[in-house]
Formats: structure tokens, C-alpha cells, sequence
């Protein structure tokens, strides 16, 4: 209730602790669509855009994919996700704000409702029934088309005049047609009024002009930003609606309310106790303290039959690619409509590996049922995460619901990080929205503090002339280098003092609540964040300052005899050359990695390769040779 409360006010004026000087803000530019590059490669693969769909149509946005799956979808401007749904029918959701399709707020945004993000179908088929029996489709058989929606979610309320909007397209006469939509009002209000976290909706297509080969669907939102009298706190994810579970198929009712299919319902996103994320070696130093027990998720039976439902959860190790831990089939019944939650009993597992540094583990939850007739959605039947052991530690997953700042000159936030073994900070990771017009970019002194029974003590390092910068390269994040590497050891504390009243606008994760270890400091005194939370600052320990992008050297050489140039590289033809002679270049050939470990490129050596076809941004190049296995590798920079 507290969280849902806060969110309404950020809306209508961005949230400000009178008190405290706090400021929990939404964003103006969205991470997920500013990487959608990084969706799975498999969508990438499928179908076209103006391939026809024909009958049934279902889509839970479960796929592993920032991007809508292309295979359905014309638009991308909406974006698909685990994190703004509360209580959704099924992992994955599809969530409408006041953002483009590159990230950023719409241009016209203003203070009064306009037309923001629109979702379309491509192309389906009315027009016949393929299969054994080809026929042409009509309105006795009872098409109907259902989805289920919720307003705001973890993200902003959308306003009274802020509504969705469903239309179908009549191909005949070239018109879209107004068939549903839903006006803008908070969760609380929704959920007292329809009983729900999420309305199931049900439109009957009957109009005969609808059932050609070109029929379409589509939603569309209309959004606003509110205006302020400070730029910093000027955010642009408002109007959000979360959208799930679409189905259009024949033979229904509007009392098809049940469906064969048990869904994992969310995804958890680690097993550590206290952090997301942290070092292989602050994990090994207390192994037996640092597992957190009863990681679940929640199945829901949707089905109108009781689902006996079979458990399985998994653990690989990517390094070795080996199945490292796994746990007994067992079995539940789930009654009609109802959910359980499955806790796996990995209390014996802990996380070990033969990697010399940097492990990478896939931590998998599967079921599936036999029960009645068979699930019409497989994807949702099962949910993974990867656990990292790169070099930082993070209690934030990596995607920020809202903006976090503090609005007092001189105003000092410290986050709290403890450590199971001495280390080395030597830089320090933030993640800052980017406001309109940049306004937040306001310079800050970059501080460490050590411990003082619990709450920051004596500044220990301090660097000024810093300011929010925005990379989209590693991990989202943008990296402040210490000038000289930093022992610490216990607890120890990271962030700013800020020289201006503008809030610095730092990413916060709402789905991880770390407000115990938040501390800020507007009057001379430490007080502990009012608000649920992550802040999205990150530590950098060990001597490596990118972390590792997971990818297999079982064998790399200290002293490579290639040489990559021109490197930077404005052009995207890269050169590799051979500094020893007695190198027979058909041994050897070439992978090019992204950041996230994606292959961009294999081939047999060669000395001059276009990659203009690539992203700007930092790659991984990796030469191998076929014989024994050994690897080179390279960082390539192309601008």
C-alpha cells in the first residue's frame, strides 16, 4: 500500500520529502528499449514482419526478449519485461508509457493527454481456416479476441484521460475502429473496483468486414508529462499499463474464462542472501552465509481442472557447460484458479566451479502438467536467471522502475557495502536516467566513506568534477575511475556530495528493497531512505575495471603475435596481423563477442575484416588457434 501511495504522488509532482529532501522520480528514457539490440537471437531469426498469422493467436510474452516477438508484432515501441507487472497472469508482460521506440520520451509530451506508444499486429488471417478442413471463417464461429491489462503496475498511475485504447482494422473500407478502452486510475482504485490485480477482457469479433486476409488488431495509449518548475526531477515513464495473456481463437464465449495452461508467474533473479551480484572471491570467502534459502516462484493453474504439476529446479555451470546441481521431480495439485508457490530444496548446493575467474551459472525453474488437455503456452512453463561472479557487487538487477536524488545543496547520499575478505576499490559503477534536456547532468563529488557503528563515518576518498553520464555499453552503466586503487575491508559506504540542489536522478530498483543500507545526509545528520529500494551504484573490486563477458579461455596466452589496428576504429575495417613469421594463419580463427557475450562474427583468419555492419561500442575479439586450442584476446573499440 505505502509503494502504491508514493507512486501517485510522483506522479502529479514528483515525489519530495519535506523533511528529508528526498526525490523518487520516474524516468525519461527507458534502458530496455535503449538495448533492445540485446533481445534474444531467436527473434531476431523468426518471421517476418508482414508474414500472416492465422488461428490461434497466443502470446504471453514469456520469450526471453526485451522486444516484442516479431513473429505477431509490427510495433516495438512498447517493450516486454519481468519487472512493472504486479501479480500478472504469466512471466512476461508488455508495458505502454510515454516513450518512443528508441527509449526517449515522445517530442509532444506535454502536460494534457496525447497519443503515445501503439502496439500492432501483423497481418492475420480471416479470411480461411488452414488445416484439414479449409473453409471460409464467419461470425457463427464465435471469434473472440482477450487480453488482460493492468494500470500503473510498479510503474507511474496513469491520470484521469490517460487511457488505453483497443481498435480493429477493417481492411475493406481502410479504417481503424475504437472497439474498448479503459481510462486512466491507480492500482489501488482498479483492484477495488474490478476485484483484480489484472481485468481479464473479452471482444467478440462479428463484423463481417473484419474477416479478409488483412485483418489487424492493435492498442495505443495516451500519455503525458507532467510539467515542473525543476528539469532534474522531469520524468518521462507515465501512463504505464501493463498488457498479458492475449489469445484470439475461434469457438469461444464470453464466459471463456478458463484456459489449459499452468503458469510460473514470476522470476526470481538471484540466489545470494544479501547481494544480486557480487565477486567470486567475496563469495567464496563465506560460501555457507552468503545462500539464500526458498528462492520460488509461483505457479498458477488457469485451467478449470484441478493440475497435478511436476517440479524440477537446475543449476548449469556455463564455464564448463555442466549440469551442476538439480533437484528430484516432485509434484503438486493446484486447484482451478488457484496458485503455489514451489520452493526448491537446494539447501545442499552451493555454487563451485573450475573457472580461473569469473563463474556464470543458469539457475532454472521448471513445470509442466499432464493433467487435462495440454498447455496452450510452453514458454511460461519455465523461468531462468543467470547468477554472475563478475568483478562488482550490486543489490540492484539491473533495471530501474523510477529515479532516485536528493534536493538540498550539499547533499550526501552513501550506500552500504560489506565485504567477507579484505579487497581493492578501484572504480565505481552508477547508472543515471537521463532527463529532458539533460538537465540533471549537475557536477558531484565522487565519495567513499569507511564505517561508523553502522552508519557512514570519516570520508576516506573523495574526487571532485564528476557529473551523471550515460553509457550504454557496460551493463548500462558508466564507470568513475578512482585515481588510486583504495583497500577496504568490513563495511564501507559509496556515492556522492552533490554541489547543486538538482536531483541527480540515479536509477532505482523498486523490486529490491535496500533501504536499510541507502543513507542520506541533508543537515548534518545520517538518516536511512524513506524510500523501497535499490539504487543503481555498484562497486568495482579486484584489478579489472570491465568485468569479464563470460567467455570460455581455457588456454589464453600472455604474449600474443597479432596485431589489431586501427584500434579505436572510425571506419569498421579492422586489420589483424601477424607479428611472428613462423605463425601458419590457417591454424587460427576468429570470434568477435559483444559486451554480453554475444557472438557478432566467426571466421577463418584473415587479415582485414568489415565489420561495419556492428554497433559502435566495445568488442571482444578472440583469435584460436585450431590446433591447440590457445586463445588471444583483444578489446576492439569501434567508433
Amino acid at each position: 500500500m505505502n509503494k502504491i501511495i508514493i507512486t501517485i504522488i510522483i506522479i502529479t509532482t514528483s515525489f519530495v520529502n519535506t523533511y528529508a529532501q528526498e526525490v523518487l522520480t520516474g524516468l525519461s528514457k527507458n534502458p530496455i528499449l535503449i538495448n533492445k539490440e540485446l533481445a534474444n537471437s531467436s527473434l531476431k531469426e523468426s518471421k517476418a514482419a508482414n508474414d500472416e498469422i492465422h488461428l490461434p493467436m497466443r502470446e504471453d510474452f514469456s520469450l526471453p526478449s526485451f522486444i516484442p516477438n516479431p513473429k505477431y508484432w509490427a510495433s516495438k515501441s512498447v517493450f516486454v519485461n519481468n519487472s512493472y507487472a504486479i501479480n500478472p497472469p504469466s512471466i512476461g508482460v508488455v508495458t505502454f508509457d510515454a516513450m518512443d521506440e528508441n527509449g526517449l520520451v515522445y517530442s509532444h509530451m506535454n502536460s494534457f493527454p496525447a497519443g503515445a506508444d501503439t502496439f500492432t499486429t501483423n497481418n492475420i488471417r480471416l479470411d480461411s481456416v488452414f488445416g484439414s478442413f479449409q473453409r471460409k471463417l464467419k461470425p457463427s464461429d464465435s471469434i473472440y479476441l482477450s487480453f488482460f491489462v493492468q494500470p500503473e503496475g510498479k510503474g507511474s498511475m496513469p491520470l484521469s484521460g490517460d487511457s488505453l485504447v483497443l481498435q480493429l482494422y477493417d481492411a475493406n473500407n481502410a479504417q481503424w475502429n475504437s472497439v474498448w478502452n479503459i481510462d486512466g486510475l491507480s492500482l489501488d482504485t482498479f483492484r477495488a473496483k474490478y476485484d483484480t490485480s489484472f481485468l481479464r477482457v473479452m471482444i467478440p469479433i462479428v463484423d463481417i468486414n473484419y474477416f479478409t486476409d488483412s485483418f489487424r488488431f492493435r492498442f495505443y495509449n495516451y500519455a503525458r508529462v507532467p510539467s515542473a518548475d525543476k528539469p532534474s526531477w522531469r520524468s518521462g515513464l507515465h501512463s504505464t499499463w501493463n498488457l498479458d495473456y492475449i489469445i484470439l481463437d475461434t469457438n469461444r464465449s464470453m464466459d471463456d474464462t478458463f484456459f489449459a495452461d499452468n503458469a510460473i508467474q514470476n522470476m526470481p533473479t538471484t540466489l545470494l542472501k544479501d547481494y544480486q551480484y557480487t565477486t567470486w572471491k567475496q563469495f567464496n570467502a563465506d560460501p555457507g552465509n552468503s545462500m539464500q534459502a526458498g528462492q520460488s516462484v509461483t505457479i498458477f493453474n488457469h485451467d478449470n481442472l484441478v493440475k497435478n504439476v511436476a517440479k524440477k529446479f537446475y543449476v548449469y555451470d556455463l564455464w564448463d557447460k555442466t549440469l551442476s546441481f538439480s533437484t528430484p521431480t516432485t509434484a503438486i495439485n493446484v486447484g482451478s484458479k488457484l496458485s503455489s508457490e514451489y520452493v526448491p530444496d537446494y539447501n545442499a548446493f552451493t555454487f563451485s566451479s573450475s573457472a580461473p575467474q569469473y563463474p556464470d551459472f543458469k539457475v532454472l525453474y521448471h513445470v509442466s502438467s499432464n493433467t487435462g488437455n495440454p498447455d496452450i503456452f510452453k514458454n511460461n512453463d519455465t523461468a531462468y536467471f543467470y547468477q554472475k561472479f563478475y568483478n562488482y557487487m550490486a543489490y540492484d538487477d539491473g533495471i530501474p522502475e523510477a529515479g532516485y536524488g536528493l534536493s538540498t545543496p550539499n547533499g550526501r547520499l552513501a550506500y552500504k557495502f560489506t565485504l567477507n575478505t579484505a579487497d581493492t576499490l578501484q572504480s565505481i559503477q552508477m547508472y543515471f536516467n537521463q532527463t529532458l534536456g539533460n538537465a540533471n547532468q549537475k557536477y558531484f563529488y565522487l565519495t567513499v566513506w569507511d564505517d561508523n557503528n553502522g552508519k557512514p563515518g570519516s570520508v576516506i576518498y573523495e574526487k571532485s568534477g564528476e557529473r551523471p553520464e550515460f553509457n550504454s555499453q557496460l551493463f548500462k552503466y558508466y564507470t568513475y575511475t578512482l585515481e588510486q586503487e583504495l583497500p577496504v575491508s568490513g563495511t564501507f559506504y559509496i556515492g556522492w556530495r552533490q554541489t547543486t540542489k538538482d536531483n541527480l536522478n540515479v536509477g532505482f530498483d523498486l523490486d529490491n528493497n535496500q533501504s536499510d543500507k541507502v543513507f542520506y545526509n541533508v543537515s548534518g545528520v545520517w538518516y536511512n531512505s524513506s524510500f523501497e529500494g535499490a539504487p543503481m551504484i555498484r562497486p568495482i573490486l579486484g584489478q579489472e575495471q570491465e568485468a569479464h563477458v563470460g567467455i570460455k579461455n581455457n588456454k589464453q596466452t600472455k604474449n600474443t603475435s597479432f596485431n589489431i589496428y586501427p584500434n579505436p576504429n572510425n571506419t569498421g575495417i579492422i586489420n589483424i596481423a601477424i607479428s611472428d613469421d613462423s605463425i601458419n594463419p590457417v591454424n587460427y580463427y576468429i570470434s568477435i563477442y559483444s559486451l554480453q557475450g554475444q557472438r557478432v562474427y566467426k571466421g577463418q583468419y584473415q587479415s582485414r575484416i568489415n565489420l561495419q555492419h556492428l554497433s559502435k561500442g566495445v568488442y571482444i575479439i578472440m583469435i584460436t588457434n585450431s590446433k591447440t586450442n590457445n586463445n588471444n584476446i583483444k578489446k576492439l573499440i569501434l567508433n
